[in-house]
C-alpha cells in the first residue's frame, strides 16, 4: 500500500455537499442521459428539465447554456476515471498488476456510468470540429488536458512495467492509446441488460482487459 498516498486521503478535508451541489448533480445526471439518448446536438434544455422533472428555470439557474452543461457532464466523466483508477495505480503492487486493476477499473466506470462516458466522445468531436466559442474552445481545452493527464496514468505504469520487467512495450503511447481505446470502446458497444449485477460486468470487464492486454494468438 501507498502509506503516503493513503494518509494524504485521510488528512484531505471532505468537501461537504450543499443542496445547490446537489441540485447541480441531479441536472448534470439528467443531462448525460439526454446526450446519450439523443446526441448533443439534439438535445435540449427542455429535455434535460424533462429528465429531471423540472421546469427550465431551475436548469437556467444553474448553467447558462446547453454547452454548459456539456461541459460539466464531461468534467464529471473524467472524475469518475480518476476516482476510479488512481488508487490502483498509487498501490505498491508490481507494474502489471496495476495495469491490469486500471483496466478492470477503467472498464467498470465505462459500464456503471455509460452516459457520462458517452459524452467524452461528443466532447472530443466538438473540439476537434471547433463548433464552438472562443471561450468554449478554452473550456474544451482545459477538459482535454484533464482527460490527457488520466492517459498519462497509463503510460507511467507501462513505463514502471518496462523497468520493473514485468511488461514487455515496444512503444509506451502507442500502447497506451491502444489499451484505452480498446476499453473506451465498451461505449459502443455495451448495453447494460435488464437486472445485470455487478458481478456480470465484473465479468465483462475481466474479459475485455485479459483480452486487450493478453491479445488471442497462441504463444
Amino acid at each position: 500500500m501507498n502509506h503516503q498516498s493513503a494518509d494524504a486521503e485521510v488528512a484531505r478535508p471532505r468537501r461537504r455537499v450543499s443542496n445547490v451541489d446537489e441540485s447541480r448533480a441531479v441536472i448534470i445526471s439528467a443531462a448525460a442521459e439526454c446526450f446519450m439518448r439523443k446526441g448533443l446536438d439534439k438535445a435540449t434544455i427542455d429535455d434535460i428539465a424533462d429528465e429531471v422533472g423540472s421546469t427550465k428555470g431551475r436548469v437556467y439557474h444553474h448553467f447558462r447554456s446547453k454547452n454548459a452543461i456539456f461541459f460539466a457532464v464531461y468534467r464529471r466523466a473524467m472524475e469518475l476515471c480518476f476516482e476510479a483508477v488512481e488508487p490502483v495505480f498509487a498501490s505498491d503492487s508490481p507494474a502489471a498488476q496495476r495495469l491490469e486493476g486500471m483496466a478492470d477499473a477503467h472498464a467498470m466506470v465505462m459500464m456503471e456510468h455509460l452516459p457520462f462516458q458517452r459524452g467524452i466522445r461528443s466532447g472530443v468531436e466538438m473540439y476537434l470540429h471547433g463548433s464552438t466559442t472562443a471561450a468554449e474552445r478554452e473550456t474544451l481545452t482545459e477538459l482535454i488536458g484533464i482527460r490527457d493527464e488520466y492517459e498519462r496514468l497509463f503510460r507511467r505504469v507501462l513505463e514502471d512495467g518496462v523497468a520493473d520487467a514485468t511488461l514487455e512495450v515496444d512503444d509506451v503511447p502507442i500502447a497506451g492509446r491502444a489499451i484505452l481505446g480498446a476499453l473506451n470502446g465498451l461505449t459502443d458497444w455495451y448495453r447494460p441488460r435488464t437486472g445485470e449485477s455487478g458481478a456480470e460486468r465484473e465479468a465483462i470487464a475481466r474479459s475485455l482487459t485479459r483480452t486487450v492486454l493478453n491479445g488471442v494468438v497462441r504463444r
